[in-house]
This record gives structure tokens, sequence and C-alpha cells, in this order.
């Protein structure tokens, strides 16, 4: 995208390329965030090249002569920096209260700039007095100017102390709180997750007990911080995390044993020499290994079954229950300790195979090669019900593939099948729908600012559907758009030309001879031009009747920028997979006049409505 940016899947943080450093790359994605239009002013000013270090006047008046700011706000910063020194003395005298120097002299000192800095530099010996005051200015409370204490002090400034000093203070002054020691041990604990797995699987070996390996898991998965590290240390020491992790451990009596392994451990990386020193190797991880485990015992299980069922051709007694069921029992723990050997995974497999006389028959072999041979079968008798199971297994990934579309089934993947789609939507009647060409909006309810505004009915959720499924709704819904535009506006004015998404050139490719516009950035899907005014018309499309749905970031821009023009609308299809899809034409959710009938989930990227179901 330009900027070059990405919304993660939950739609909730934007990451920014690191080289990325205009505030015009910025402004467009916090804007849509913080559902605001105002905020490229904010980062022309916090975006200037302000030095890390001392902050001179001129660097101040250089950001706000970029700043689009009023006069206000330019005198509340001006303030700060260069104006009256209040706020920052009063950031200042719990350091000269910590360090025990005395405030005589302060008060007359905090006239000027000048002044403070010649009273605290014969004053103060521990701090560089310009850097303590540029620490004042950028600290916008007693907590972000304690941790600036905390690194430029030592453990002197540590929290509690800080704490004393702020209280001694009194007044305005109060005790504050380490706010990200959650975060702190949570970091600490992804550090040592490989060396925790390490000693889990070591614990689950040494006794002979692999259900040990998840109980030990659990203890470092589940562990939180106490609410006394809030107030103990700017920064939680990862030894406090081991210690609190050895404790939880000793409640498991097996495991008390080994808990000298990592007790006292102060980094992640002394946490793993002391395991290597016992021989305890951190790779490879258990997850790996079970995974790897998992697959071989599929691997085999498959084989296995094919064995079976030549057996049974071959004149072998069928159990009457079914055979190919589900594996019967319940992983132990043991897939994580180690690679389980052939005769492991052999004896795992046939766990599955619900039949005594077969058992009776593998007796005493511990390879599918043993079996074979003890059981008489040829290889071309596997080999045909190897092929029986791929095409039982082809059969089910083409039904899995398989949707029914106004009537038709479509098989995603098949060769042709979204020219086959188009032609059979083409065939059938055009459904009605709002009076487009006259701008006719769907008729929509007034969305409470509390209120969420979906269309959904409460209740347990619907399971989510796959990749492959959300990609044909896209393809259908922007066809039935595609012909319904057709019929509303005319063929000569919705030509193909005009439907530019990608969408479109998977459907309907372009011919030769014409112009190739298509892309998926422009922020709309199709162009057109009726009566003198140009539309924009994005295409949403749902598998039933749910009435909200996302925006991209190029939408979004793209219905700002046109927000006041009322050139941009949206084309709902709803149950885009039936013979009879509804449509909806709805307003660009950024108008001002449309604002109140859409709820705007993050800034806009999830809009949902409501429709009035007895308007017009």
């Amino acid at each position: 995208s330009q900027p070059p940016s990405q919304w993660l899947p939950d739609d909730k943080v934007l990451v920014i390329r690191s080289d990325l450093h205009s505030h015009e790359g910025l402004a467009f994605a916090g804007q849509a965030v913080l559902n605001r239009q105002d905020i490229s002013k904010d980062l022309r000013l916090v975006l200037g090249s302000l030095p890390k270090g001392v902050v001179e006047r001129r660097d101040i008046e250089a950001a706000l002569e970029k700043a689009e700011i009023d006069a206000q706000e330019i005198a509340n910063v001006r303030q700060l920096w260069v104006g009256n020194l209040s706020a920052v003395v009063a950031r200042v005298r719990p350091v000269l209260r910590l360090l025990r120097i005395s405030e005589h002299g302060l008060e007359a000192a905090a006239k000027d700039a000048d002044h403070l800095t010649e009273w605290l530099s014969s004053n103060l010996r521990d701090w560089d007095a310009p850097k303590l005051l540029a620490a004042a200015r950028r600290s916008p409370d007693d907590y972000a100017m304690g941790v600036a204490a905390w690194g430029a002090l030592g453990e002197v400034a540590q929290l509690p102390d800080w704490n004393r000093a702020l209280a001694k203070l009194g007044g305005k002054y109060g005790v504050v709180e380490n706010h990200k020691a959650a975060e702190q041990t949570t970091a600490h604990i992804e550090e040592a997750t490989p060396q925790l797995r390490a000693f889990a699987r070591h614990v689950a070996m040494a006794e002979g007990d692999p259900t040990l390996f998840h109980s030990v898991e659990e203890v470092h998965r589940t562990v939180e911080p106490s609410p006394n590290w809030s107030r103990e240390w700017w920064d939680v020491p990862f030894a406090v995390v081991v210690s609190s992790l050895t404790a939880r451990y000793k409640r498991i009596p097996a495991v008390t044993g080994h808990v000298q392994l990592i007790e006292g451990a102060d980094t992640a990386e002394g946490l793993r020499d002391r395991l290597g020193e016992r021989g305890i190797l951190v790779a490879p991880d258990p997850y790996e290994t079970a995974d790897g485990n998992r697959r071989r015992l599929d691997q085999l299980l498959s084989h296995l079954r094919d064995i079976y069922r030549a057996w049974i051709d071959g004149g072998g007694s069928k159990d009457e229950e079914d055979e190919l069921k589900e594996l019967p029992f319940e992983f132990d723990g043991s897939e994580y300790l180690c690679d389980w050997t052939d005769a492991k995974l052999l004896e795992k497999a046939l766990q599955a195979i619900n039949s005594v006389e077969f058992h009776d028959a593998c007796d005493g072999c511990s390879t599918l090669d043993g079996i074979c041979r003890q059981l008489d079968l040829t290889p071309q008798s596997i080999e045909e019900q190897t092929e029986e199971r791929l095409h039982r297994n082809r059969e089910d990934e083409r039904k899995k593939r398989t949707h029914a579309v106004a009537g038709q089934d479509v098989e995603v993947g098949a060769t042709g099948y979204r020219r086959q789609l188009f032609e059979h939507l083409r065939r059938l009647a055009t459904p009605d729908g709002p009076r487009a060409s006259q701008d006719e909006l769907t008729g929509l309810e007034k969305v409470p600012k509390r209120d969420g505004g979906g269309g959904g009915s409460g209740g347990v959720s619907p399971p989510r559907p796959s990749a492959e499924l959300v990609e044909l709704v896209g393809e259908v819904g922007e066809i039935w758009a595609y012909l319904w535009l057709r019929s509303e506006f005319g063929e000569k004015v919705v030509t193909r030309e005009s439907w530019v998404s990608e969408i479109r050139r998977r459907v309907l490719p372009p011919l030769e001879d014409e112009p190739n516009d298509i892309s998926d950035g422009h922020g709309f899907d199709v162009q057109f031009t009726y009566r003198r005014r140009k539309w924009h018309v994005e295409v949403k499309a749902t598998i039933g009747d749910d009435s909200s749905f996302d925006l991209g970031v190029s939408e979004i821009k793209k219905a700002i920028q046109l927000a006041r023009a009322g050139r941009w609308r949206i084309l709902r299809v709803r149950n885009a997979l039936s013979k009879r899809p509804e449509f909806d034409w709805l307003p660009n959710p950024f108008e001002e006049e449309h604002k109140g009938h859409f709820h705007l989930h993050q800034g806009g990227m999830r809009v949902s409505y409501r429709v009035n179901k007895k308007a017009g």
C-alpha cells in the first residue's frame, strides 16, 4: 500500500515501514484509527526533527512553525519549553528530595532557564543539569519523571525510593506504580520459554511420567505478576519472575527435587547455561518434536489402514464397528519428550484399528513390512487400497471446495469456474433493488452511539467461513453488483472498463485493446459517469443477511476524500450466493449528514448499520 503500511488482522495495530518518517505517511492511517480528521497537524509537530538530548529554543520554534495548530496551543507548548518554569520545577523537586539536596535558592533561580540551569549545576553532581531539565520537560507526569530519574541515577531512584520522595513532598504529589509490570513479566517469560520447556521435558523424562510435561508447562504459561511488583520495580527483574516460578513448581511434589536447576537464575541466558551444565539441551523445541511425532503417526496410520482393508478383502474378519474412526486415545505428553521409535508409532497406530482379530494377526510385528509379510499381503493388493484412499481424499477435498451458488454447484479451483459462474449469473434475472440511478439510498435507522449497530441476532456466533469461501462470496458479490449496476444505469454507462477491482481480472479479464486500470488500491470496485456525475462504488458482499462490513485503508482514504462530493457509495450485496440476492445502496459513512446511520468501529475499519424495514 501507499504509504508502505499494513493493518494486522485484528485491525487494532498499524505497522509502518521503519524508514517511513514523513508525517504525511502516517496522517491518514492515524485519522482512520482515531476517527479524526485533524491529526496531520499533531504529527507535523511530533515528527519534527527535535533532538533526543538537550532541546534548544530554536528547535521548538522550528517545530512550531510547521505545526498547523492554533495560537493557544502554540502558547501552551512555549509555556512548557521556553516560558514559565513552574511545571519543570515541579518535576525536578522529587529528584532533589530523593538526593537530599536543599531547595534553598531554587525559587529565585527558577525565574529563567539560565539561572535554573546554573543553580542545578552548582547543587547537583549526579545528573547533568541540562539533561535533567530536558527530562523534566519531556515527562508528562511523576511516573515518567521517575523512570527518567532511575535511568540517570540508577538504583538510588528505584520505585520505592521515588515514592518516598513524592510522599515527603505531599500536596499534589502522589504515589505512582509501574503500570508495565505485567508487560515486563510477560516479556521475561517469552524470553525464557525455550529454557522452561526444556526444563518441563527434563522433569517428565527424569520422573518417567509424560503427563508432568503439561503440568510443568502450565506453571509458566499461567504465571501472573504479583501486585507488589508494580510498587517495587520500574522494571521487574528476571530473577523475581524465576523466584515466583520456582515457588509454584514446588507445589507439584514430583517437581520439587528439580527446582534447584533454575533457582536463582537472573537472566534467560544464565538459565540456559545452568541447564546446559546438566546436559539439558533447549533444542529441539518439545512442540516441534510433538508435531513431528503426530505427522509421522498420521502417515503411518494411513498406510496401516490400507493394509487393514487389504487384509479384509483377503478374507480377514471385520469388526462390526467402524474401524476408521478417529484415534481413540488421548495423547499423554510422551510425544513432547523425544522422537517416537517406529515400534512406538506402530503401537499407537494399531490402537486406531478396532479389530481384535487384526491385532492378533499382527502380533510380534514391529514394522509395516513385517505385518505385510506376516499377513501374506501382496504389494499390488495394498496399492489398490492406497489408490482408493487417495481417490476418496480427492473427492472429499472436491466436496469441500464445492458450493451452491444461485442453484448451481461451483467447484472453486476447477478450470474456468469463474467464467462459468459469470455466465450462469448473467443468464438469471437481475434482482430488483433501490433506484440507485436516482441515488435512492436504502432506508437506514439511526444507530445509537453505544449500539454496535450490527445485524447479528445474538447468541452463539456462526462458524467463521473458510478463506476460500470468503473469496468466492467476494467474487459472486462483485459479479452480481456489475450485472445489477448495468441493469440500473445502462450497459453503455457501466461498461467492462468500469469494473476496476482485482476480482474483475479473474472473472472478466481485460481485452487486448481495452485500457487496463485494474487495481485494489483505488478505494472502490466500480466507477462510471452518469448524467455528468462520476460515481465510485465499493462492493461489499455477504453470505447471509449481516449488515456490517470491513473497509480497507485505501477505501477509507477514498471515502474521506470524496465525503463532501457525495460521489462514493457502497453497494451491499446480501445473501450473495442465492438466486435472489438483496442490494443496499448505502451512503458514504464519512459524510456528515449520514454519520448517524453508521457505527464506525476502530475509526471506521469496521462499519455496521441497520436497514429500516419500514422505509420505502
